[in-house]
């Protein structure tokens, strides 16, 4: 028994001088190794420093030159429905179902023949107030009339001068006139049909030039002028037109964050109709210099302004950026950013300027247009 326990000993006295062979060189590390493995700083408590798996974008330089789609409905520039300004029988009727007509143009009379009755009789008693007023006017002169008389001439004249302008503009108002040049809707009288005040005629559009109404979204509220070229087309008839901005809205909605734009486009061919559905294609900053479009995730703010992470050698390393054009899932950055740069847009919030980084997956350009 004696000779085991001795035997015991002398090997664990073996493997205690083996392993003293292998100690360290007096600084408590292996060596040849620093504290946090082969040749590699440690992290607290002596760990190797953790490398972050992250997602990558490469940044690409591409034109500043985007649309912005959306539908609209055309209409006439200018739609009225002609009416009857006066009651009484119609007795005259030139507007046709469809026809085009020139401004000014007579499209229906009522009968005014009391009123040209009624107006011989003002222009009369006009003459008759004319001589008048020139007798008493020459009298006064001569001193056979009085100051009073003169005046009380003058008067009745004015008043039968009232009188025929009234009747001529009441006469006017049998006549139902197109006060603008256009094309006839469908006409709703007939000859011989007694017509009360406000009773509909015809409806006249003007369709030699078209208007369009969109919205567009506050992000580009400020990017379209009046003047600015628009690209109108019908998809079912493959027609397709330039128009015009021609009035902004003065404000943005509050419920819809967007603004209302008013275009108008030449249509003297009558190639659009109003009424139908029309795409709109609005160029945004069209000409400007390249630009660069990151996925929304990977800009950060602070004081300074925003910025992005990059890899950098395998190292994340903060780069501030100018920002233009902003979508749900895309910012434009206009500067700040160089050809090729890796920029991480994930893991975002466990990042440091320093932090080891690994890139695992590259996401896709075409997914992150500015314009979509």
């Amino acid at each position: 028994m004696q000779n085991l326990i001795n035997t015991i000993f002398c090997l664990l006295l073996v493997t205690l001088v083996a392993c003293s062979g292998d100690a360290s060189d007096g600084k408590g590390s292996v060596a040849g190794k620093g504290p946090g493995g082969p040749g590699g700083k440690g992290g607290p408590g002596g760990r190797p420093q953790r490398t972050l798996n992250v997602e990558g974008y490469v940044a690409e330089l591409s034109e500043i030159n985007r649309d912005f789609q959306t539908m609209a409905t055309l209409s006439p520039l200018n739609s009225v429905s002609l009416a009857a300004a006066t009651s009484g029988r119609l007795v005259s009727l030139n507007a046709k179902d469809g026809a085009s007509v020139q401004k000014g143009a007579l499209l229906a009379k009522i009968d005014d023949s009391d009123l040209k009755a009624n107006l011989k009789q003002a222009e009369a008693n006009l003459a008759l107030a004319k001589q008048k007023f020139d007798r008493t006017k020459k009298l006064n002169e001569q001193g056979s009339a009085t100051a009073a008389d003169l005046e009380s001439a003058e008067a009745s004249l004015k008043s039968n001068e009232a009188s025929v302008e009234l009747i001529k503009a009441q006469i006017a108002k049998t006549e139902v006139r197109a006060p603008f040049s256009g094309k006839l809707g469908f006409v709703n009288v007939s000859v011989g049909a007694w017509l009360n005040a406000g009773s509909s005629i015809v409806e006249l559009n003007e369709v030699n030039k078209l208007k369009a109404k969109f919205s567009l979204p506050q992000r580009y509220a400020s990017v379209v002028k009046v003047g600015d070229k628009i690209t109108l087309r019908d998809e079912e008839r493959n027609v397709e037109k330039s128009g015009k901005v021609s009035a902004l809205d003065a404000t943005i909605s509050e419920s819809s964050r967007t603004r209302q734009i008013l275009v108008t486009v030449d249509n003297a061919k009558g190639e659009l109709i109003a009424g139908s559905y029309t795409s709109v294609k609005v160029s945004l900053e069209a000409g400007q210099d390249s630009s660069f479009t990151v996925p929304a995730e990977a800009l950060i703010l602070d004081r300074e302004g925003a910025y992005v992470f990059v890899d950098k050698g395998g190292k994340a390393q903060i780069k501030y950026v100018q920002t233009g054009l902003r979508t749900p899932i895309s910012v434009q950055i206009l500067s700040g950013l160089d050809q090729g740069d890796t920029v991480i847009v994930s893991g975002i919030v466990s990042l440091r300027p320093g932090v080891g980084v690994k890139i695992r997956e590259l996401r896709h350009a075409m997914n992150y247009e500015v314009d979509r």
